[in-house]
């Protein structure tokens, strides 16, 4: 486990000096560590979409002698997961010819996106996710930005935080001020960058600025190597796995609520006190319709 562990420090540590074909292989393998030890190197490579010279061309970057030394490390990995994980993996390829074909869809679909959520409060992220929340605690100003199909978990924690807390700034670049939401940024920021490939241009660059600032960097996205994560202070890998042709958010919308919800348990009577005040102004403006519902007596 330790050994793995290594490697895989070691294939995001050189990323940036390793060619384009073997950028492509390392990516690959990060993101799909059990397919090392579950086929032949050919068939790696193929999945990867590069030369089977590739991958050895990028073992011996690392420092890994021979292909059966690579796959062992990742074979004892495999044999260190919850037995669970690969009873989920039995059942999604079972598919039951006897079911209507729009019912299994939804089911794996389903199965789906709970394993997402599952990996995303795993013991692997736990610590990071208690450490995001330390960042966010200290910084001065907290910046969120996540276009495209990430802005939900952008806006979902923007909302939420601002709810207890007064200084986040949601950089969705309205009316053309995406670099204007940035003016100011610096190292007694954090910024919270949300996506998964493709990346969206606009959050790249806010993170390049943002470090450029030296801003620390909270990346929720789907590899250790998306342009959002190389150089974050805290990576928080989540799944976007998908049954559709759209990729899933799921779990970086979970995520970003569990990030709230900590940061509301750590804030203590302050925080409980700006929520109470925060209702009192949304019933001000009369913002809810009132439940017409009896309420229940029991």
């Amino acid at each position: 486990m330790g050994l793995h562990a290594d490697l895989r420090e070691k294939l995001i540590s050189d990323y940036a000096k390793l060619s384009p074909q073997m950028q492509k292989a390392a990516r690959y393998i990060l993101d799909h560590p059990n397919d090392v030890a579950l086929r032949s190197m050919r068939a790696l490579a193929r999945a990867a979409d590069v030369p089977p010279s590739t991958v050895t061309r990028l073992m011996t970057a690392i420092g890994v002698d021979t292909w059966q030394q690579f796959r062992d490390h990742y074979q004892n990995r495999l044999l260190d997961l919850p037995a669970s994980y690969a009873n989920r993996a039995r059942e999604t390829q079972n598919v039951l010819q006897d079911v209507d074909r729009d019912q299994h869809l939804l089911e794996s679909i389903a199965r789906t996106e709970i394993d997402n959520i599952d990996k995303a409060f795993g013991a692997e992220l736990r610590g990071r996710t208690i450490d995001a929340c330390a960042a966010i605690e200290n910084a001065r100003q907290v910046f969120v930005v996540g276009r495209g199909a990430a802005y939900p978990a952008a806006y979902q924690f923007a909302y939420a935080y601002r709810l207890f807390r007064d200084n986040v700034v949601l950089v969705d670049g309205r009316s053309g001020a995406f670099g204007d939401q940035l003016r100011g940024i610096n190292r007694r920021d954090v910024m919270i960058a949300i996506g998964a490939r493709p990346y969206i241009r606009d959050t790249v660059r806010a993170v390049d600025y943002a470090r450029s600032q030296h801003c620390p960097v909270i990346a929720i996205c789907d590899s250790d190597v998306a342009p959002i994560a190389l150089d974050a202070m805290i990576k928080l890998i989540v799944s976007d796995k998908s049954q559709s042709f759209f990729q899933s958010f799921t779990a970086a919308v979970s995520l970003v609520q569990a990030i709230v919800a900590l940061l509301v348990a750590r804030g203590g009577q302050k925080a409980l006190e700006r929520i109470a005040t925060a209702e009192e102004q949304l019933a001000a403006f009369d913002t809810y319709v009132e439940d017409p519902s009896p309420t229940r007596n029991s």
